[in-house]
């Protein structure tokens, strides 16, 4: 088991720190909105945070096959994308109750990217219970590939109602766009260092594959 240098250790969580500090200074700097005021920036907030989340769940498929393929080392970082995904899902499903409760004074449950959201939260919370049942990392590995294939089919395919295509460039000020690109970059940072001090947190799974 080789554990991972507490130098790199304390760089990793350095790097969290400052992803959080980045967005929670985007944040800030977000000017109110004409119809929003400053709750825009929870609404944009939310948006990022959803972002850098479909993005670990794309790169935890791309690892799931990895892993189907025969890499190396490949299922620590499936493994490690999985468990910063499904939380922050959670956080990012509550968050879109509340935008739709700010924006529309209530929640349209039949919405269909309100929909996809709770399933793939129900597709992330299967995946660890078949980790868990059957031990098997081909299998949940292929099931985090199903489930990011799922994932970008529902976001091409369902209509939005709620949801615009991308308000904050189509606005085209770079107010909004600069904050919410910085949002992005800062959840991005913590959550790409925290997975990587999961993935790379002792040599375990190494040597187990």
């Amino acid at each position: 088991m080789h554990l991972l240098p507490a130098r790199t250790r304390t760089a990793l969580a350095a790097g969290a720190v400052l992803g959080v500090l980045v967005c929670v200074a985007a944040v800030v700097l977000t000017p109110p909105d004409a119809k929003l005021g400053v709750m825009v920036r929870f609404v944009m907030f939310h948006g990022a945070s959803t972002w850098v989340n479909m993005a670990t769940f794309t790169l935890a498929g791309a690892f799931g096959i990895a892993v189907l393929l025969g890499h190396e080392g490949a299922r620590r970082w499936d493994e490690a994308l999985r468990w910063v995904s499904l939380p922050l899902w959670c956080v990012n499903s509550v968050l879109g109750l509340l935008s739709m409760q700010l924006i529309w004074g209530g929640v349209l449950w039949s919405e269909p990217r309100l929909r996809m959201t709770f399933g793939v939260l129900g597709g992330a919370l299967v995946i660890f219970a078949a980790q868990m049942l059957f031990a098997s990392p081909k299998v949940t590995a292929a099931l985090d590939a199903v489930l990011a294939i799922a994932l970008w089919t529902f976001v091409l395919v369902l209509p939005n109602l709620f949801h615009p295509d991308s308000p904050v460039f189509q606005s085209g000020n770079w107010e909004y766009i600069g904050t919410f690109l910085g949002m992005v970059a800062g959840v991005g940072l913590a959550v790409g260092c925290i997975a990587t001090l999961v993935a790379r947190r002792d040599g375990s799974n190494a040597a187990a594959e």
